[in-house]
């Protein structure tokens, strides 16, 4: 997706600041600089991106001080403070600077030609649908562009035709964005939702597979479950799940929040027949954009749900599911932004990073006979969240204590668990797990804040 810069030369947040492209020259020298920035003026900059090859990637790094090296200049690329352990991007992720630049800049030209930019953003949605589809493993006419995982999930369960007693299996930890779709329509049309609950933390994908199995039944039209639960960070095994319904007519629903920038993702590979995600939580897009995917033969199965114009035309494909007529066209410039950002490092690269944080830091917990792990050690059910409750303290004051003494922010969940959960993502660090773990036994030793003061 591209923007002419040329009405808006100012710097972000300056009167009079240098422009965008030199901005980015200037950065590229020593550093990462804009792995994939957007707008012209940005790509045809002559300084190229150090951490991208001509083919939008480079091969790996070798030795462990190279490793180091190069994901310390891909932090660089973030605004998070040094000051700041920030392990929250299951919440909300921040966006590197490249996609940062990219939104206020079309925020900017398209202030000073609305007409010019909002035709070009409005013609360059079908480019970022095949980038976007390329990025997952999708077709383009199987990606519709959504403003959150919520609004995915809930154009799926809104737009299916179900009857009264049909069945919709769901696991014990979904998220609120994922489980009430189902239960509106359960109370609007007597559907039945179904949680099924499984083992915490989980020793293997045959505990989770065993008991959808044994919970089908003749009724059971729909099994909807997250990819990456976000109480624990338990990544579910879909593909077996969607192998499992599909024979059976049952149709899958992914809430896939989680998954899109922190794991290598192919939808036709996983099988699946929706999966809605949340690009500004892993990957590094502004809030408010979002992504569902509808297997090209499930489509006709849903029934557009905000619709206008081109609504009821079939070859149109996942299109039609988004008619949601004016855009924010700068979000989606910034969206384009980001997948190059992250394909210029790599998906595996991406993923094989994240795992090894997270790795890292629950064996680091497993050492703390006070902390409980509920996130699997599985290398299959394993991810980049990681959830653990520290015996004798409430979650709540786990959380402000390790911010106010420590400036590590992460968040809690509960779901009868009392969860510290944390998301280690491709810009953090090995001393900020330390830091997080310096900061846990420090609350043994010394004891939480007073959960008066704790944050919500």
């Amino acid at each position: 997706m591209q923007t002419d810069h040329d009405v808006c030369p100012v710097e972000p947040g300056t009167p009079a600041g240098p422009s965008r492209r030199r901005f980015l020259q200037a950065f590229a020298v020593g550093s990462a600089g804009a792995l994939a920035s957007a707008g012209r003026r940005a790509q045809a900059s002559p300084a190229a991106p150090a951490l991208a090859g001509s083919r939008g990637r480079q091969d790996p790094p070798e030795g462990a001080d190279a490793e180091a090296a190069y994901w310390e200049r891909v932090r660089r690329e973030f605004l998070v403070s040094d000051e700041l352990a920030y392990m929250n991007s299951g919440t909300l992720g921040p966006m590197p600077k490249s996609v940062y630049y990219a939104v206020v800049d079309a925020y900017r030209a398209l202030s000073a030609d609305p007409g010019r930019e909002n035709t070009r953003h409005n013609q360059a949605q079908g480019g970022l649908r095949e980038k976007l589809a390329a990025f997952v493993g999708a077709d383009a006419d199987e990606i519709a562009l959504t403003r959150n995982t919520t609004e995915g999930m809930s154009f799926v369960a809104n737009g299916l035709d179900l009857e009264a007693g049909d069945e919709v299996l769901l696991s014990h930890h979904e998220h609120p964005g994922g489980l009430e779709p189902w239960k509106l329509k359960a109370k609007r049309q007597g559907i039945v939702v179904r949680e099924l609950p499984f083992p915490i933390p989980t020793p293997e994908p045959a505990e989770i597979l065993n008991r959808f199995e044994a919970a089908i039944t003749p009724r059971t039209k729909v099994i909807s479950v997250s990819h990456v639960t976000f109480p624990t960070g338990c990544m579910l095994p879909v593909r077996e799940l969607a192998a499992l319904a599909r024979p059976r007519g049952i149709l899958t629903a992914v809430d896939g929040a989680h998954a899109i920038g922190m794991l290598a993702l192919d939808m036709h590979d996983l099988g699946v027949d929706f999966y809605a995600s949340s690009p500004y939580k892993w990957m590094g897009a502004p809030v408010g954009t979002g992504m569902l995917y509808l297997r090209r033969e499930s489509q006709e199965r849903v029934w557009p749900t905000v619709v206008m114009a081109g609504w009821d035309d079939p070859e149109r494909g996942a299109a039609r599911y988004d008619r949601l007529s004016q855009r924010a066209g700068p979000l989606l410039v910034a969206f384009d932004a980001a997948l190059d950002f992250q394909t210029g490092i790599g998906r595996e690269r991406i993923e094989a990073r994240v795992r090894a944080l997270a790795t890292a830091l629950r064996a680091r917990l497993a050492e703390i006979p006070q902390a409980t792990v509920h996130t699997s050690t599985h290398p299959v059910l394993g991810c980049g969240i990681t959830g653990f409750a520290l015996e004798g303290f409430d979650r709540r004051a786990v959380v402000d204590t390790l911010w106010r003494r420590h400036h590590v922010w992460v968040r809690h969940t509960d779901h009868d668990l009392n969860t510290v959960r944390v998301s280690t993502h491709l810009y953090n660090t090995e001393e900020q797990v330390d830091r997080l773990i310096d900061g846990v036994r420090d609350i043994l030793a010394n004891g939480a804040l007073p959960l008066e003061t704790a944050r919500g």
